[in-house]
């Protein structure tokens, strides 16, 4: 049914403007098989289901079904589009074609059985199923049936992007994506067999990529699965190796196909059948030339649908049609108005992201907002801004603002207006920053986030609108009190919430713009922080700190460096919230700015990317310096010694300062208390120094003390070396 080789244009239902290699196979087996691993108690209800089908076939009205005079079954569907306001923000106009052609099909109305070849033709089968977008949600509110959420969830397609799932008893939940997550990496869509969600009602439903909407009868397929079909082959996901069956009396043993479309090769294969034809065309295959159930099928589905296993029976019910309006006339709705951040635009810079931090008193960056409103034919938009725009208000469905006067957080308030139906309005005070376009000297800066207050010079954005963020946090820092935080931490501590894989989100925090201009140009300038994490489970740690530079008022950014595994969390699995305790607890971060960077004006953002096993992050005083973090704290603490890196890869260096005399001696052992190394010097009285150490004094990785003598003053530290 879903194709696997063939390149072909994708022009179905309007979604065109690309060829698409159609790659993808159905993901319903793998994920059975994966549950039938874990939950070795479904058998039984797969058992008792089978046998509860089977005596429903005895009793079935086979005349009726033939003919096509049986009862209709009236089902209420969700379509729930989860999207980042790209291609996969599919409109209703899309949706409506390809929910009548999924009608269609199962009414045995589509145009797709015309082709089917005449050995076939007799057994077409009519399921006479008929899907209904609701008009009524859950709570029995107006409704067209359609939902959208804006989540980077929307590039992980699985368990954790069925967002907003209704009720499984009284809806049919589907779910369109961008991309499948790497669980079902070949799949463009699967659903659950009955038997094996009753204990997981936030699991039913099918998930599909949003280009498979109305391709090759991939919807119709998935269903089938939810009504306890397998594919023709047999329930395992090996199209085209082995001959099997389906539970299914008038489909013929197959080997199913795997690609190849409606050529001669498939619809004349007699293998499995003893020189007799197979259904190629049947959509529960993967062919590529889906076009009919066979009578079997459909009885099979009715009798699924009949079945109180998962609530299946609830579905057509005369009271449960009534509570979700499935067959009422749509509704006229209020508009719900939305926009989004488009990517802004500079003369000569070519945009590179959404644009949601530029600079206030800048004619030369534009901030661009575009209208996303949804629930209506939208007829008009009316815009106003805050902060001093040079646009204060527009009607334009893409709005360019080309200048903010005023620094700080704008608001945006946006109407949108329906062809008939009103006008509904939202304001938003975070949408985007216009950051102060005077910037502050940078070297010597110093921002160690002592209160809340400061930082409003350094705006955090959480694009997804969740819970996990940067923010400011009082209760710890490495010198005082405070810090900024990156929330990570999810106990998942509600099944259902599936909200614990944070796989492509990502947020940011920015800095002021520092001046960095420094005579000579040749002087060192360091950025430097201290930061201090944990991971919640698991031995991968995937998350990572991005830090780039921007000279270009935030039109376009250059990432410096990237901060990852145990440079990154550095107290490594934690299994409850990680909170720092100790200022042992952080490590010092040191990222060289090069001189292409060292403008009048330069911007440095901070990207977190979690991943599914994330806990939480801190991050403390910030500084710009000619010197590196280790350096400038031991300047600011002249009677401590400083051993770094530690861990050590190779050479280790320490600093200190001397005492009035010059004189220092040192001494390294090993946990056995025997001395590999011993060393003195006289220098400069009262001064900075730097003293390296060879990677070729340490024997082998492992665990070492070392004791520092300045003037009669004794300092002893641990140094871990790891020798690749």
């Amino acid at each position: 049914m879903i194709k696997k080789v063939v390149l072909a244009l994708l022009a179905i239902s309007g979604v065109v403007g690309h060829v698409f290699a159609q790659d993808k196979t159905c993901g319903t087996d793998q994920v059975y098989w994966q549950l039938k691993k874990d939950h070795p108690e479904y058998a039984a209800i797969e058992a008792q289901l089978e046998r509860e089908i089977q005596d429903k076939l005895k009793n079935i009205d086979l005349k009726a079904v033939a003919k096509g005079t049986a009862v209709v079954y009236d089902v209420p569907i969700v379509v729930h589009v989860i999207h980042d306001y790209a291609n996969e923000n599919l409109s209703d106009n899309l949706i409506y074609n390809a929910v009548k052609h999924w009608t269609d099909t199962y009414m045995e109305q589509s145009a797709d059985t015309a082709s089917v070849i005449a050995a076939f033709k007799p057994i077409i089968g009519n399921a006479q199923i008929r899907f209904h977008l609701a008009t009524k949600d859950p709570n029995g509110n107006p409704t067209k049936g359609i939902t959208r959420h804006s989540s980077y969830k929307t590039s992980q397609g699985g368990e954790e992007a069925k967002l907003d799932n209704w009720p499984r008893d009284k809806y049919i939940n589907i779910w369109f994506v961008r991309t499948m997550d790497a669980d079902h990496l070949n799949a463009a869509a699967y659903s659950q067999y009955p038997s094996y969600v009753v204990n997981q009602p936030y699991s039913d439903g099918v998930i599909c990529l949003y280009d498979y909407l109305d391709l090759d009868n991939t919807i119709p397929h998935e269903i089938g699965h939810a009504l306890n079909l397998q594919h023709i082959w047999g329930n395992n996901n090996n199209a085209g190796v082995a001959c099997g069956d389906d539970q299914v009396g008038d489909t013929p043993p197959t080997k199913g196909h795997l690609g190849g479309g409606c050529s001669p090769g498939n619809l004349n294969d007699t293998t499995c059948n003893n020189g007799q034809l197979v259904n190629a065309q049947n959509i529960m295959d993967y062919s590529g030339c889906a076009k009919m159930f066979t009578v079997g099928q459909v009885n099979r589905m009715r009798a699924a649908i009949t079945s109180g296993t998962s609530q299946r029976n609830n579905l057509w019910s005369p009271a449960n049609l009534t509570a979700t309006g499935a067959l009422d006339p749509v509704p006229d709705l209020a508009p719900t108005p939305e926009f989004s951040i488009e990517k802004g635009q500079k003369a000569g810079i070519p945009p590179a992201e959404r644009s949601y931090f530029l600079c206030a008193n800048d004619a030369t960056t534009r901030f661009v907002f575009k209208n996303q409103s949804w629930n209506d034919t939208i007829t008009g938009v009316q815009w106003t801004f805050g902060n001093g725009a040079t646009t204060a208000t527009s009607t334009s469905t893409t709005t360019v603002v080309n200048e903010f006067t005023q620094p700080g957080w704008v608001t945006v308030t946006m109407t949108a207006t329906g062809n008939n139906s009103g006008s509904t309005t939202i304001t938003n005070d975070h949408a985007v920053y216009a950051a102060d376009n005077n910037p502050v000297p940078g070297p010597g800066y110093h921002q160690d986030f002592s209160s809340a207050a400061e930082m409003s010079k350094w705006p955090m954005f959480n694009y997804y609108n969740n819970t996990f963020k940067w923010q400011w946090f009082g209760n710890t820092g490495y010198n005082d009190g405070a810090c900024v935080k990156y929330h990570g931490y999810d106990d998942r501590s509600n099944p259902e919430a599936y909200s614990g894989s944070q796989a492509y989100d990502f947020d940011d925090i920015f800095t002021p713009g520092l001046d960095l201009t420094v005579t000579p140009a040749t002087e060192p300038l360091n950025m430097n922080f201290y930061t201090s994490g944990a991971y919640r489970s698991g031995s991968t740690v995937k998350d990572s700190l991005e830090i780039f530079v921007s000279n270009t008022c935030g039109a376009y950014w250059t990432k410096l460096s990237s901060l990852t595994d145990n440079n990154l969390l550095n107290k490594n699995r934690v299994s409850a919230e990680y909170t720092p305790g100790s200022q042992g607890d952080w490590i010092p971060q040191t990222i060289n700015i090069p001189a292409a960077y060292r403008t009048n004006k330069t911007f440095f953002r901070f990207r977190y990317r979690p991943y599914d096993n994330a806990n939480s992050f801190y991050m403390d005083d910030f500084s710009i310096s000619q010197f590196p973090t280790e350096v400038k704290e031991a300047m600011a603490h002249p009677e401590e010694v400083s051993i770094y890196p530690n861990p050590s890869h190779g050479d280790t260096r320490m600093l200190f300062t001397t005492g009035v005399d010059g004189k220092v001696s040192y001494d390294i052992k090993d946990i056995t208390g025997k001395t590999i190394y011993r060393n003195s010097a006289v220098y400069a009285p009262n001064s900075m120094q730097q003293q390296d150490i060879a990677a070729n004094v340490f024997p082998a990785s492992g665990l070492y003390i070392v004791t520092v003598t300045i003037s009669n003053k004794t300092v002893t530290q641990k140094l871990v070396v790891e020798k690749n």
